[in-house]
């Protein structure tokens, strides 16, 4: 494993993941005991506006938990490329990521061109 000499943009950005990996923890453990609770106190009557409300509630805190775990993942990602030394560089290309883009996306694998690549839908076959 190379050794990696931290310029104080990299630090920064370190700061930042770790930072955003803590707030993301702290979400999914919340979540996680706010539904045991929720199921250990079930309300005594319910009619159908409850239970649609219910529904629809739970399939937004769903997402939002989808979302928040992916996001985790990516970080999680991004700081064991830090740690290996090749955060910063595109995993496809191999080119280094905008400094501008990695500010604002500090856990991003992909240079925007890449990145432009994979968002770009799939072509239907005929």
């Amino acid at each position: 494993m190379p050794v990696l000499v931290a310029s104080p943009v990299t630090q920064q950005l370190a700061a930042k993941l770790r930072l955003r990996a803590a707030e993301l923890s702290a979400l999914l453990q919340q979540h996680a005991g706010a539904a045991v609770l929720a199921t250990d106190n079930p309300p005594d009557v319910l009619d159908f506006k409850d239970v649609a409300a219910g529904d629809r509630q739970a399939i937004i805190d769903e997402a939002a938990l989808a979302s928040a775990t992916a996001e985790l993942q990516r970080i999680v990602a991004a700081l064991r490329r830090l740690g290996d030394g090749s955060y910063g560089e595109c995993q496809d290309c191999g080119e280094p990521i905008d400094e501008r883009r990695l500010f604002a996306l500090p856990a991003t694998p992909f240079c925007t061109a890449c990145q432009a690549i994979h968002e770009r839908p799939a072509m239907p076959r005929r």
